[in-house]
């Protein structure tokens, strides 16, 4: 359960922004921006999700790298 439930939750902002680009959103740098922040931050949450809820250890360190990443490459896309 805990395998399914991460990976449909892993895939909510990539839907999200499929949903965006489809509804007509242009895909400039700072939606892309506005999307690497979100999804990092979604990412730590799942971490520290699968943190409190005592799941596999690699669950919670696939996340934090996701979120880590996503968030790296959005500050430097900032500048």
């Amino acid at each position: 359960m805990t395998i399914l439930l991460n990976l449909l939750l892993g895939l909510v902002p990539a839907l999200i922004l499929g949903a965006s680009i489809a509804a007509g959103v242009d895909d400039d740098a700072h939606h892309r921006r506005v999307f690497l922040l979100v999804y990092g931050l979604w990412a730590l949450t799942l971490a520290l999700w699968n943190w409190l809820e005592s799941s596999h250890v690699a669950w919670i360190v696939v996340w934090a790298a996701f979120g880590l990443v996503a968030l790296a490459m959005s500050y430097h896309q900032r500048r």
